[in-house]
């Protein structure tokens, strides 16, 4: 008699819908597992063994062979082990019950306990529309994450300490449901730093806010030690809070690399990954043999850092490009497409030459002109025109200093809300829902220009020689100032400002001794 138990596998980064088929013959006492699985999920045998018998249970005489399908699909990880122990289980007459619209997902150890798996979150995001789908058995610990998923649906989690346990659900002796209003208790608010620290630098803050509020990427370029890095800091408090779908997307990502604890068992505030010099390629946008996420899919649905960026190789740079522009990473590995969302605002921190002090009113730049031109061009120009604004921070001078009434993070927050409001009910029909992520073909419906306002677009294009990409971006970017500015129409102050922000992406290296940009 042949036993189907349900499960779930990976296929990449996406979760699809498993089935453990379990087959016990006469024979020499064997357990063969086939359906392309590697080393881990081989090794199940010896583990779902030895749980049986030290949970109590009679192990089975003969031929065992459990299927795993789709046999198309390759099977790696330890989360099968529970599923195959049910169905040895079930098909040697141990136990009686019905498995049609359950699924198994758990680690056995050797003495039956059930042990938390990683990548649960994203294996089972595929089973909550499934309709044949009423229970999921897993350990506690990977219930916790999985309870923002389930919140809204009718299926439930069923926390299980161990094979004995499971057991006996199935046989009429049921476990409780995992209560999910159980993630409250991890929703406490972590004190956050506030923009009013920094003494000064008004024209970055305004800045912030425009690049926060319509989701635009930002260059901070400075001397060293004159705020950069703090301002950086602060911007994820700052940002709305993230909703439960962000949440959950977020979460899958930290899921799948197995970074997920008791502590945090999901991700609920937005990430902010801050990256130094030094990291390679694979680390940022992910790799390996069997590919993993980098920093940008770890910095999904929040703010990617990028400190003193240009001392990194332009190979390692340049890598960010599609992760930029199509909010995805993808990364190939034996013939094997992996995709990892990768939706970030990006902030980068770089010195105005390799000694830091260009342009500084008090200390001297040591750079040669040849030093200064190599250092700058590690910005690519298609990397740069996937930045949407540039601000300098310079020294604030002693009077500002001394200020106390700094701009604060609240304020700063207000106005960010105010304006994504105006984005959600703009977008409200699109597949979008900030400026920054317009779709080029709306530019023209949601950016309209009046006579003068298309003139002056039409001098900068052909005066100073933008891209097309460039052009679309500095709309959008406008379109963020007037809605921060709540003017329904772009105008030609909305335009200056927004190409005050990017000039500088565009004027690199047109002056030796005074610094205009990078």
């Amino acid at each position: 008699m042949i036993i189907k138990t349900k499960t779930a596998a990976l296929n990449g980064f996406n979760g699809i819908e498993a089935e453990i088929e379990t087959d016990i013959a006469q024979g020499l006492p064997y357990f063969t597992v086939i359906g392309l699985a590697d080393t881990s999920v081989k090794e199940a045998s010896e583990r779902v063994r030895r749980a049986v018998i030290n949970s109590g249970f009679e192990y089975p005489k003969g031929r065992i062979t459990v299927n795993l399908t789709p046999a198309y699909i390759h099977k790696k990880g330890s989360h099968y082990d529970l599923g195959m122990a049910m169905g040895v289980l079930m098909a040697s007459g141990e136990i009686r019950g019905c498995l049609e619209d359950k699924v198994f997902i758990g680690e056995l150890s050797m003495d039956g306990r059930l042990l938390p798996v990683k990548a649960a979150l994203p294996m089972i995001m595929h089973l909550i529309d499934k309709e044949n789908i009423k229970e999921i058995i897993m350990p506690e610990e990977n219930c916790k994450e999985c309870c923002l998923l389930t919140r809204d649906t009718k299926i439930e989690l069923i926390p299980a300490k161990n094979l004995r346990e499971v057991a006996g659900h199935i046989c009429g002796n049921q476990i409780k449901p995992y209560r999910k209003g159980n993630y409250g208790s991890y929703m406490e608010d972590e004190e956050e730093p506030d923009f009013c620290d920094i003494k000064g630098h008004e024209i970055a803050k305004e800045a912030i806010v425009t690049a926060m509020a319509g989701g635009h990427n930002l260059l901070l370029i400075g001397p060293p030690g004159t705020g950069k890095s703090m301002l950086a800091k602060r911007i994820t408090g700052i940002l709305p809070p993230m909703d439960i779908k962000e949440q959950i997307e977020a979460s899958a990502i930290y899921s799948y690399a197995g970074m997920l604890s008791k502590e945090t068992p999901f991700i609920r505030k937005r990430p902010f990954r801050h990256v130094t010099p030094g990291i390679s390629r694979a680390a940022l946008v992910g790799g390996g043999v069997y590919p993993m996420p980098g920093e940008v899919s770890f910095a999904h649905k929040g703010v990617l850092f990028l400190d003193e960026m240009l001392t990194l190789p332009e190979t390692v740079l340049d890598a960010l490009r599609t992760p930029m522009e199509e909010k995805e990473a993808r990364i190939i590995r034996k013939g094997r497409s992996v995709t990892f969302p990768s939706d970030f605002i990006f902030v980068g921190a770089a010195n105005p030459c390799r000694c830091g002090y260009l342009g500084d009113d008090v200390h001297q730049c040591t750079c040669a002109q040849s030093e200064i031109e190599s250092y700058r061009s590690r910005l690519s120009g298609p990397l740069a025109d996937r930045i949407d604004i540039c601000v300098e921070i310079n020294r604030v001078d002693y009077k500002n200093l001394k200020e106390t009434n700094s701009r604060t993070s609240d304020s700063m927050r207000k106005q960010i809300e105010e304006a994504r409001k105006i984005q959600d009910e703009r977008f409200k029909d699109c597949r979008f829902s900030t400026n920054a992520a317009m779709e080029d073909q709306y530019v023209n419906s949601f950016c309209r220009l009046g006579y003068e306002e298309e003139n002056f677009m039409r001098r900068v294009y052909t005066k100073f020689g933008i891209s097309p990409r460039r052009y679309y971006r500095l709309l959008k970017v406008a379109r963020t100032i007037a809605d921060i500015r709540k003017s329904e129409n772009i105008g030609i102050a909305h335009l200056t400002a927004a190409f005050h922000y990017t000039r500088f992406l565009e004027d690199a290296g047109r002056d030796g001794n005074n610094y205009h940009g990078i």
